[in-house]
């Protein structure tokens, strides 16, 4: 029987915590989050939208949407296909229920993280209207979505999850 100190059994404990964090295993996020920037523009009346999301994530729920395996650093098409994800997944719409049109104006992916950058049609004149942001819902009982709003001066953050419907927000000028 081989007969070890509570120092080597420390050092051993150590070479395997330090093995298992730097295995692909712990590579995979443990938690799923996507974080939004909404910016009203008074001048075009259009919302500008800088959404970041994991890009396993967005793999995932994009060839579930397709009905096949997609891979995000081949996929010819990616500009069409993360454009009609995010149109079926995230919301602007005026208290009339008007909702906007979302123009793609492109996406940065990478290793870590996905930028995906889009216009929301919205109106010059301040309003009401109301932001949903379902992304990774279909994938993600626990998803959690954090919407930054800026309009005029002022920032309001809300954090969506699959329980939440739209958050309210108002448009307006810098005072």
């Amino acid at each position: 029987m081989i007969s070890l100190s509570r120092t080597d059994w420390l050092g051993i404990t150590l070479i395997c915590v330090l093995s298992f964090l730097s295995s692909p295993l712990a590579a995979s996020h443990p938690y799923h989050v996507s974080f939004a920037e909404v910016e009203w523009n008074p001048k075009t009346g259009n919302f500008e939208v800088g959404l970041c999301v994991w890009p396993a994530d967005l793999e995932k729920a994009i060839s579930k949407m397709e009905n096949r395996s997609v891979d995000l650093d081949k996929e010819a098409e990616l500009s069409a296909i993360c454009k009609a994800y995010v149109a079926n997944r995230f919301r602007i719409v005026s208290d009339k229920g008007r909702g906007g049109e979302l123009r793609w104006v492109g996406e940065q992916v990478d290793l870590k993280q996905a930028w995906l950058y889009f216009e929301i049609t919205g109106d010059q004149n301040p309003g009401n209207w109301k932001i949903d942001n379902r992304v990774f819902f279909e994938l993600n009982s626990d998803q959690l979505n954090q919407i930054q709003v800026k309009t005029g001066s002022s920032r309001t953050t809300f954090a969506s999850t699959i329980e939440t419907k739209r958050f309210p927000f108002e448009t307006k000028l810098s005072e």
